[in-house]
């Protein structure tokens, strides 16, 4: 996923002067923080000459992806918000943008774990109900959120499923035909045991014995221990959808340890889809 290809895209609704005007833009890149990569706010560079706002959306968005992505997403949110004030999704008014663009920015914002509606309606994509190669195109779009922007990436994306779990079943519903749910055989470390057997993975052994001799092997059993930690601490810290260790909950997650959960997570679910 590329913030430059959405910036592109989103240029595009703006070519000939069309969509929200420059006032309009100055305050959505001010609210994004993104001011240091703005060539000409209220569509005058410093030389004092006019810059179109097509121009000056993709340079911005080019900026967002090379010095703040998470910054570059909220100010797409918020472009799409404004362009759909303006009309552009409206199919009845003139200022519509056209089925074409719309298509577009719909494919370019799916792979960031995005859905954007033919109303202009933006919400993150859900996987319940998908399947097969649909589920899996939607999981790596997780992933590339996750990467990209982690203090914005939910860890719960559909329901009772978490990015690295819904990996974990997808793998087993790929490769058998089912994966178990309730119970012990259903519970998250049985679900990533089973995964990692399935795709050939080495699951890491008790810790009083020693690692696989393997390097290879030891990262694998490494991000098994992890994905179990993790879900641990997301169980703890009261994020997640299992019940928290006796003997009570050891305090919500700090900022930084969020990042850190919601990096890992997109880590172990990455390295499940491309097994």
């Amino acid at each position: 996923m590329s913030l430059i290809e959405i910036g592109s895209v989103l240029g595009s609704f703006f070519e000939r002067g069309q969509g929200p005007s420059h006032d309009e833009l100055d305050r959505a890149v001010e609210r994004s923080h993104l001011q240091a990569g703005d060539p000409a706010p209220s569509g005058r560079s410093p030389e004092g000459s006019a810059i179109g706002k097509t121009k000056r959306i993709r340079q911005i968005m080019t900026y967002a992806a090379d010095h703040d992505p998470a910054a570059g997403l909220q100010l797409c949110r918020h472009l799409v918000d404004l362009m759909r004030a303006d009309g552009m999704f409206t199919t009845t008014l003139d200022n519509h943008a056209g089925s074409d663009k719309i298509t577009r920015l719909q494919e370019a914002l799916s792979r960031a774990g995005y859905t954007l509606t033919s109303g202009g309606i933006l919400h993150p994509t859900v996987i319940d109900n998908l399947t097969g190669t649909e589920l899996t195109d939607v999981l790596r779009a997780y992933v590339n959120r996750v990467n990209l922007n982690p203090d914005d990436a939910p860890l719960q994306i559909g329901t009772g499923k978490e990015l690295d779990e819904a990996a974990a079943r997808h793998v087993l519903q790929d490769r058998h035909g089912h994966y178990p749910v309730g119970g012990h055989a259903g519970s998250y470390p049985v679900t990533l045991a089973a995964a990692f057997t399935a795709l050939g993975l080495e699951i890491a052994p008790d810790l009083t014995t020693q690692l696989h001799p393997n390097p290879h092997k030891q990262v694998q059993q490494c991000l098994f221990l992890l994905g179990v930690a993790v879900n641990r601490l997301r169980n703890d810290a009261g994020t997640g959808h299992g019940r928290p260790d006796e003997p009570r909950r050891s305090g919500r997650l700090s900022a930084a340890e969020g990042r850190l959960v919601a990096r890992a997570t997109a880590l172990l679910a990455g390295m499940l889809l491309d097994s």
